[in-house]
C-alpha cells in the first residue's frame, strides 16, 4: 500500500554519514545514549510527517511513498537531495574584533550567527576568524534507517498529533479534542502546559495547521480548565428566625422584625404632601 501527497504517517529513524557512521540524529533515545548524542533538551519520540508538507529531507520523504506500515528499510541519500553540495564561496574570513565587538568567542567547532546566518568557525588565527555558511552536513551522503509505525486516519486523531508536534513537551494523550459537527474544534490542553515557553505560539501555529489540512474546520477553540486542588465544602446556608427559610408551599411570614413595627405616618406628614420629585 504506497502513501500518496498529504498523508498523515509517523515514523521512526536513525540517520547517519555514509562516509564516517557517525549518527547524527535519531528517534530513540537509546540510540541517542549509545552515540554519546542524546540531549535532555530533545523529545525522542516517533515523528509526524504530512508528506508532501517538506518538513524533512527531500530524499527522506520521497523514500516513504513507497514504504507500507510496519515496514522496516534502509535508504541511501546522496547531498543533493539532503542538504546539498558544499559551496567554498560560502567560507569566508572576518576579523575577530567583530565577534568580541559582539561579546562572542569564536573557538573551531561553535555555531555563530553573521548578520542573523548560521555559520560554523573553521579557525582562529592571527585576529582572523574563518567561518562556513554552509550546512554542517552539505556534501555528506547520509544513510537512513526507518520504520512507518502508523498511518493516521481519523481527523481527531490528525488534530491531536499536529497539536503535539507544537507542543512536544504535552504527552499526545493528555490533549483532548472534540469536534462538532459543524466544524468547530474544542482543544483542552493539561495545566502544566499553561506557562511553557511559547505555548501562544504554538497554539496559534496549530491552528494554522489545522486549517490547511483539514479545510473545513472553520473554528479551533482552546478550552483552559484550572482545578482547584483542595477543594473546600461550602458552607452551610444560615438559619435562624429572622433568616429561616419557610418551607416549600408556605407564605413567607408577614408579621414584622420584633422591636421595629409598622405604623401609620402622622395625619398631618400625610396630608398636603408634595408628591416626590415635585
Amino acid at each position: 500500500m504506497a502513501f500518496k501527497k498529504g498523508d498523515f504517517i509517523v515514523i521512526e529513524y536513525t540517520a547517519r554519514i555514509k562516509e564516517t557512521g557517525e549518527i547524527i540524529e535519531t528517534t530513540s533515545a537509546e540510540t541517542a545514549r549509545k552515540a554519546k548524542i542524546f540531549s535532555e533538551d530533545k523529545v525522542y519520540e516517533p515523528l509526524l510527517v504530512v508528506l508532501g508538507e517538506g518538513r524533512i529531507v527531500k530524499g527522506l520523504e520521497e523514500a516513504l511513498y513507497d514504504l507500507d506500515v510496519g515496514v522496516e528499510k534502509e535508504i541511501e541519500v546522496p547531498p543533493e537531495k539532503a542538504y546539498g553540495a558544499r559551496d567554498p564561496r560560502k567560507v569566508r574570513i572576518l576579523p575577530l574584533r567583530e565577534f568580541r565587538r559582539a561579546n562572542i568567542e569564536p573557538r573551531p567547532g561553535k555555531i555563530v550567527e553573521v548578520n542573523g546566518v548560521p555559520a560554523t568557525v573553521k579557525s582562529v588565527s592571527g585576529g582572523r576568524v574563518v567561518v562556513d555558511f554552509n550546512h554542517p552536513l552539505a556534501g555528506k551522503t547520509l544513510v537512513y534507517e526507518l520504520k512507518v509505525v502508523r498511518k493516521i486516519e481519523e481527523p481527531e486523531e490528525k488534530i491531536k498529533a499536529l497539536l503535539h508536534r507544537r507542543m512536544r513537551r504535552i504527552p499526545e494523550e493528555k490533549i483532548k479534542v472534540t469536534m462538532s459537527e459543524d466544524g468547530v474544534v474544542s482543544v483542552e490542553i493539561p495545566e502544566e502546559a499553561f506557562l511553557a515557553e511559547d505555548i501562544q505560539y504554538a497554539k496559534k501555529a496549530a491552528a494554522t495547521e489545522i486549517f490547511r489540512y483539514l479545510p473545513w474546520i472553520r473554528e479551533v477553540r482552546f478550552i483552559e480548565k484550572h482545578v482547584n486542588p483542595q477543594p473546600a465544602e461550602k458552607p452551610a446556608e444560615k438559619t435562624g428566625e429572622a433568616g429561616e427559610k419557610p418551607e416549600e408551599g408556605e407564605e413567607p411570614s408577614q408579621q414584622p422584625v420584633q422591636g421595629q413595627g409598622v405604623a401609620e405616618a402622622p395625619e398631618d406628614t400625610q396630608e398636603g404632601r408634595e408628591p416626590q420629585g415635585s
